[in-house]
C-alpha cells in the first residue's frame, strides 16, 4: 500500500523466516484460535490498528492511510493538501457500527475508560501483548473519536509494561485525542 515513507523502511506485519515472510506450508502451523484474537503469530503495527479503528468508525469503509495532512509554505499559503482516499470495504455497514457501539461502551463503562473526555465521543478497544518475558507487556489502545461524528483515529502503542492497555495506552491515547480535537476537559 503507498505511503508517504520510504518502501525500504517498512514491511508487511507477520512472521518471518531470514529476510522472508513466512507462508505456513500447512493450516497446523498456526492456530487460528488464538490469531484470531491477537495471540500466536499475529504481528500489526500501530498504523494498521490505526486502520482498523478508522475502518470501524467510517461504518466498514477502509481509507488510504496519509501521514501528512498538509504542506505549508513560509507565507502561510497551502501548496499540496491531501485528500480521502477510498481503498476498500471491509465489512459491512451494520456490523461496522455494532462493532462501533461495542467501542464507545469500552471507553465509556469498560476497559477503555482512561480514554474519556468530555463533550468528546470515543470508542475504543484495549489490548495487552505478552512478549514473552514474564511480567512485561506491550499494552495498546486503538480509538476513534469526535464531537459530532468520529473525526480521528489512532492507536497508542506502550512498550514493556506490567500493567494493561487500558492502564497504561489508553490515557496517552486520551492526551494525544485531547491536543488533536482541542478538548481539555476530561469526564
Amino acid at each position: 500500500m503507498p505511503l508517504e515513507t520510504p518502501a525500504d523502511e517498512r514491511a508487511p506485519s507477520g512472521i518471518y523466516k531470514g529476510t522472508k515472510l513466512f507462508d505456513p506450508a500447512k493450516d497446523s502451523d498456526v492456530d487460528p484460535g488464538r490469531l484470531a484474537f491477537g495471540q500466536e503469530r499475529l504481528l500489526v503495527t500501530p498504523l494498521q490498528m490505526a486502520m482498523v479503528a478508522a475502518t470501524i468508525a467510517n461504518d466498514g469503509v477502509v481509507m488510504k492511510p496519509q501521514v501528512i495532512d498538509r504542506i505549508v509554505a513560509p507565507d502561510g499559503s497551502v501548496i499540496v493538501r491531501s485528500k480521502p482516499e477510498r481503498l476498500d470495504r471491509a465489512i459491512k455497514t451494520e456490523t461496522a457500527r455494532a462493532v462501533a457501539a461495542m467501542m464507545k461502551d469500552a471507553v465509556e463503562e469498560g476497559t477503555g475508560t482512561a480514554a474519556r473526555i468530555g463533550g468528546i465521543t470515543v470508542g475504543g478497544k484495549t489490548g495487552t501483548a505478552e512478549t514473552g518475558i514474564a511480567g512485561l507487556n506491550t499494552t495498546w489502545f486503538i480509538a476513534y473519536a469526535g464531537k459530532d461524528r468520529p473525526e480521528i483515529a489512532i492507536a497508542a502503542v506502550v512498550e514493556q509494561q506490567n500493567s494493561t492497555g487500558g492502564e497504561t495506552a489508553a490515557p496517552v491515547a486520551r492526551e494525544v485525542l485531547q491536543a488533536l480535537l482541542g478538548s481539555t476537559a476530561n469526564s
